[in-house]
């Protein structure tokens, strides 16, 4: 028996969000103040990755994601 609570065709569902300009705290799984129940609902029954890079302008980090390089500056 499998512990996995997914049949085994199921698939998993992946929601990519890119923001620009957005800090830190600027998420409500961060900041209580910030009100954005659908956001926190999906951050709080999935995966929330922290570790990331910025540049300062949004170009590479679309590139990046379109193109699975890392730019190089």
């Amino acid at each position: 028996s499998s512990s996995s609570c997914l049949a085994p065709d199921t698939k998993p569902h992946i929601v990519f969000i890119l923001a620009d300009d957005m800090g830190y705290y600027d998420t409500p799984w961060h900041n209580p103040l910030v009100r954005a129940p659908a956001l926190k609902t999906l951050a709080d029954e999935g995966v929330t990755l922290e570790q990331a890079y910025m540049l300062p302008v949004c170009s590479p980090s679309r590139a990046a994601l379109l193109t699975g390089r890392y730019p190089h500056t």
